[in-house]
């Protein structure tokens, strides 16, 4: 068997997997994330730590682990993760969501700095990306800007409090650490910033996501359960091991993820700059992964539920339901003009919208009520999925989409999305597919698997969505109201703040 841990960043999850890739045993943790002022959150190393932990001895208590060959990790990309020269986490985990260095990062911006990284990098940063925060804490907390000796990833932390190894891969240095031509650490990035000195905490880099990286110690055989000396791969950033997951690894295929945030992915074999999208590192060297991606999925439906469907509570708990089921049976036949800017926590990466958009229902007139709501906040969902891949099929290409997440649960929003985009929407047999892809990656690592491609082979489509429905004049609506919003958001955060 083998093992895949998936550290999100609201769910930690551990999953698994026989030779055959069937799903063994899940477990799964929430995180906390904490907000102690306004634009700062963060969240508790300790914490992260100590739930992975509980997540793994939930498995080890149901499996033997002299049965798991390896081990492999996918990870939340992004945020600030640092080490003191004992070893020790130097305060909070910095989230790829915080706002603490905005000022930072828009002087960037208006000074050209910002465009001299996005060519080296290939990519915007966020706020909460690790080189804005480290600026911060240099000019604003030197003294624990002092304390970092060491900088990793969200993953590497877990994986390092299992195998006493500090290390890092090619996927998740792209955030900022890495050229995106050579993918190798550049240097020149931390001494255009002013932070020369923070390249010496960068630690060993592995070319490929699957390279063993350690063994499980003595120690977190006690904390874990798991058999020491168990091989542990590098693995990678979350969104390359939904990639694999769902065996979107070649051939113009896309990975859409629906969780929190929307996020498109395609595999590409060299590096492809456009400011509204992230060119990535892909697991091995030498391959590349375009990312577009925004906080525009099911965190609006979460918002709607929370603040207006107590209705649809009350039902779902009535007939024994999930409360989606129930949104899902009520919005069935509804149409509606109305059109949702799903935009609840604007755009960090700053594409293809402006970092303080805003979200907002709009063309509601009197007839309309909250079911046209509702459906409304569906289709705007979907139509921010097609807006990423609309970019990738423009200028790649784009065969067929392999829909994962939570949205891909729902029977309307894999239809909304195949009818917006005009093309097939594939479901895999996979519900983990983060857990999945960690799970291949610890399979190269010992050499179950030989290669890439085979991995492919593990992945099996159970349902396909054909387009149905012309979407075409409200998408285009939609997307004329994003583009010419600009003044209004900036009013509106005139307004807020």
């Amino acid at each position: 068997m083998f093992l895949g841990i998936d550290v999100g960043y609201s769910v930690i999850k551990a999953a698994l997997y026989d030779e055959e890739g069937k799903e063994v045993a899940l477990s799964r943790e929430r995180v906390v994330l904490l907000n102690p002022k306004p634009g700062f959150y963060e969240a508790s190393m300790s914490e992260l730590w100590i739930k992975t932990r509980r997540v793994i001895r939930n498995l080890t208590k149901r499996v033997d682990p002299y049965a798991i060959k390896a081990i492999g990790f996918s990870g939340g990309g992004a945020g600030l993760y640092s080490l003191d020269e004992r070893l020790k986490p130097v305060g909070n985990i910095v989230t790829p969501m915080d706002m603490r260095a905005k000022d930072i990062l828009d002087e960037w911006t208006r000074t050209g700095v910002h465009d001299k990284i996005f060519k080296r990098i290939g990519q915007n940063l966020m706020t909460g990306s690790a080189l804005p925060a480290l600026k911060w804490f240099k000019e604003n907390e030197r003294e624990r800007y002092n304390r970092i000796k060491h900088l990793l990833s969200r993953k590497d932390f877990v994986r390092f409090k299992l195998t006493n190894e500090l290390a890092t891969e090619i996927s998740d240095t792209c955030y900022g650490f890495t050229n995106v031509e050579t993918q190798s650490y550049d240097k020149e990035v931390f001494e255009i910033l002013g932070l020369e000195e923070m390249f010496n905490a960068l630690p060993e880099l592995k070319e490929n996501s699957y390279d063993v990286t350690g063994y499980v110690t003595e120690e977190a055989e006690r904390e874990t359960g798991l058999k020491e000396g168990t091989p542990v791969a590098a693995g990678a950033h979350d969104a390359c091991c939904n990639t694999m997951g769902v065996g979107a690894i070649k051939n113009n295929m896309v990975c859409a993820g629906g969780g929190t945030w929307s996020i498109n992915l395609l595999v590409v074999d060299e590096p492809m700059l456009n400011k509204n999208w992230c060119c990535e590192h892909f697991v091995e060297k030498g391959k590349w992964m375009l990312e577009g991606a925004s906080p525009t999925s099911t965190i609006n439906l979460e918002w709607f539920i929370k603040n207006f469907g107590e209705a649809q509570m009350e039902e779902a708990k009535k007939k024994g339901k999930s409360v989606y089921e129930i949104c899902e049976k009520e919005i069935e036949g509804v149409d509606t003009d109305v059109i949702f800017l799903p935009f609840l926590s604007g755009f960090p990466w700053r594409y293809p919208y402006q970092l303080n958009a805003s979200a907002g229902f709009l063309g509601v007139r009197e007839e309309d009520g909250k079911m046209e709501m509702l459906r409304a906040l569906y289709e705007g969902v979907a139509f921010m999925h097609a807006v990423h891949i609309e970019e990738f099929d423009k200028r790649v290409g784009v065969s067929e989409v392999r829909f994962t997440g939570g949205a891909a649960k729902s029977e309307v929003w894999g239809q909304m999305l195949a009818d917006v985009l005009k093309k097939k929407v594939a479901i895999v047999d996979k519900e983990e597919t983060g857990c999945f892809g960690a799970a291949l990656l610890a399979a190269l690592a010992v050499g179950e698997i030989k290669n890439l491609e085979e991995t492919e082979s593990l992945v099996h489509v159970v349902k396909e969505h054909h387009p149905k429905r012309d979407y075409s004049k409200k998408y285009e609506t939609f997307k004329e109201i994003c583009n010419s919003f600009g003044k209004t958001w900036n009013n509106l955060e005139a307004l807020r703040y």
